[in-house]
């Protein structure tokens, strides 16, 4: 077997399947002899600088890695295919998104790809599974460019806070940079973020139900503390020690669950705090009776 093809078919191994045209360039493989080995099929033909070897078995990873390499370095993995990438919630494996600075705009793909003028910086840009990805934040102020859909923009939102990948006040700080500067339409991300701080969507609507009723927004998060021991992260906390915490679907459904909460709940009242619990049903369907109850607990706590 040809060295030269062996060497590239354990490129190939360890990038998704996929060699670029520069890639090939750069094992000596040029034009004239890529067209031998198409013709001799040792390279099959994925996009118009992508290639594979024969028998690469078809891959979602394969699919970015081939639209990368046809942007020839220029590109890298955004949008939905970015947030899959980060495993933010509800992303499933899509039709490859890609972004490129506007120099770049005109370069040929067979995929969505995007253009921007907003420089990357420092941070913006990673490697996930081997391929180059805009980060998660950078991710959540490109989504506009995407046309990323209300829910969408919330569960990437509340899944990259949760999973630790952006932190609430930089993500502000970015969103709103990007607002004054008139950048990427990002109305919607403005939005998602006045209630963000929660963890879950059901916390994001009790967030949105305080803010309907005029009580005022409560820390977010709050890590209660016996010294260096954490006794709990409480999902809000009011001044007076009053912490609200909420309760989804499926969450507490085992005794050893159920457990878990009365301890969390013993080691916060002996503390000396007031713990009020409200249910996905209560926060959804009852809302009126929560900012009710939430109302009166504030005042007896001031």
């Amino acid at each position: 077997m040809n060295e030269r093809f062996l060497r590239v078919a354990r490129w190939t191994a360890s990038h998704h399947g996929v060699i670029s045209t520069s890639d090939l360039d750069a094992f000596g493989v040029g034009a004239s002899l890529r067209h031998q080995w198409l013709c001799g099929h040792l390279l099959e033909r994925l996009g118009p600088r992508s290639f594979c070897c024969p028998g690469a078995e078809p891959s979602w990873a394969r699919s970015l890695a081939a639209a990368v390499a046809d942007l020839d370095g220029a590109g890298l993995v955004a949008g939905r295919s970015a947030s899959r990438l980060h495993r933010l919630d509800g992303f499933g494996e899509s039709p490859p998104e890609l972004i490129t600075p506007r120099l770049h705009r005109n370069r040929r793909s067979t995929v969505v790809v995007r253009s921007t003028n907003r420089p990357f910086l420092p941070g913006d840009i990673l490697t996930v599974d081997g391929l180059r990805v805009t980060s998660a934040l950078r991710t959540l102020l490109d989504s506009p460019l995407f046309g990323f859909s209300r829910e969408e923009t919330e569960n990437a939102v509340d899944s990259a806070i949760r999973l630790r990948l952006v932190s609430e006040q930089r993500l502000r700080t970015r969103v709103l940079a990007q607002h004054h500067q008139r950048l990427n339409g990002n109305m919607m991300l403005l939005e998602t973020l006045v209630d963000t701080g929660g963890e879950s969507q059901l916390e994001r609507r009790l967030l949105a139900l305080l803010r309907g009723a005029s009580i005022a927004r409560p820390m977010t998060q709050k890590i209660v503390r016996d010294g260096t021991r954490t006794v709990a992260r409480v999902d809000a906390f009011f001044p007076g020690n009053l912490v609200i915490e909420v309760s989804g679907h499926g969450t507490h459904a085992t005794r050893r669950q159920r457990q878990i909460d009365a301890q969390r709940h013993t080691e916060l009242t002996v503390r000396g705090l007031v713990v009020l619990t409200f249910t996905y049903e209560d926060v959804m369907y009852r809302p009126g009776w929560v900012a009710a109850r939430i109302r009166m607990a504030v005042r007896a706590a001031a």
